[in-house]
């Protein structure tokens, strides 16, 4: 169980390890970032000298052995960023010539972050992060380019695909895990407590059950999370909308449901919380809406829950 550490302008610490070892959490993912103009861009530009430190590999080697030290392991996660934070399962370069030299700059984008995965080595990397419109028609890429990692990359892999789009996942059996970013949205009647959420969750988990069982693959939630907002539940994926009150209890229920329905799966081998800052002690807390659970009711339920799950 873990959590999905951010990469911020500033070094990481010794010190800012400690209120995720207090947690409990025995893995984190760490996220370097590649940037892309827009979806028809053909290039990805990582370790620009623009870029935030925790977010290119000079800053990764200076925080993975900061885990390790902790015992607490850690999956690299490479992702991209579209100017404005456009959604990355819509990248459409126009032409057959774009579409190549955008599939060369990605795959240099991620066998460079493997090296880096391999170089420290790390349990679990994953390939990519909601791209959609890439695994659609680009199977054979994709199928070449694990064979490819496995070469310079000795531990399991795993690729994080959308919520909505994970049985469109052509190539699940190449690789070690399914990926899941869990942000399903779980509609129902007001008022909600914490049997209620659970119950919602019982048709999407029996699908995700026969699909792992299918495929003989364990899920791993790549991401998971709910702002702390009146209904985190209806539009989980929803980080821009600001018309809702805060409300501690509602993340605090919604990641304690999610915990006590998956965590007695034999199919399901733990997630990663959305999202976690160095800065322990200025993040989050009252009035804060977003996703991180800390300095709020949200983080004692992790505290509790990590310790049953290693």
């Amino acid at each position: 169980m873990g959590i999905s550490f951010v990469g911020t302008k500033e070094k990481v610490l010794a010190e800012h390890v400690i209120p995720v070892e207090e947690i409990n959490a025995n893995w984190v993912t760490l996220m370097p970032f590649g940037y892309m103009r827009s979806v028809t861009d053909s290039l990805v530009r990582y370790d620009t000298s623009w870029q935030w430190e925790g977010e290119k590999t000079k800053g990764l080697h200076a925080t993975i052995p900061l885990f390790q030290a902790k015992g607490i392991k850690v999956m690299l996660k490479p992702q991209i960023w579209i100017r404005k934070g456009v959604y990355t399962g819509k990248i459409n370069p126009k032409t057959p010539q774009a579409w190549k030299a955008f599939k060369s700059s990605y795959r240099k984008f991620i066998l460079h972050f493997a090296s880096v995965a391999a170089q420290h080595n790390l349990p679990l990397y994953c390939i990519g992060t909601e791209l959609p419109s890439m695994i659609k028609q680009e199977e054979k890429f994709w199928r070449e380019l694990i064979l490819e990692l496995r070469t310079i990359y000795k531990g399991k892999l795993v690729y994080a695909e959308n919520w909505d789009q994970y049985q469109a996942v052509p190539f699940w059996d190449a690789l070690d895990y399914m990926g899941i970013n869990a942000y399903f949205p779980l509609k129902g009647e007001r008022p909600v407590n914490l049997e209620d959420i659970r119950k919602r969750w019982t048709q999407t988990k029996k699908e995700m059950a026969q699909m792992s069982k299918q495929l003989n693959r364990p899920v791993i939630f790549t991401e998971m999370g709910y702002r702390s907002i009146d209904d985190p539940l209806s539009r989980p994926w929803d980080y821009r909308d600001n018309t809702q009150k805060y409300n501690p209890k509602m993340q605090a229920m919604a990641l304690e449901a999610l915990l006590l329905e998956f965590m007695p799966q034999p199919w399901w081998k733990g997630g990663f919380v959305w999202k976690w800052f160095p800065h322990h002690s200025s993040v989050g807390g009252e009035n804060h809406k977003g996703f991180t659970p800390q300095n709020k009711l949200a983080e004692e339920v992790l505290r509790t829950y990590f310790t049953k799950r290693k």
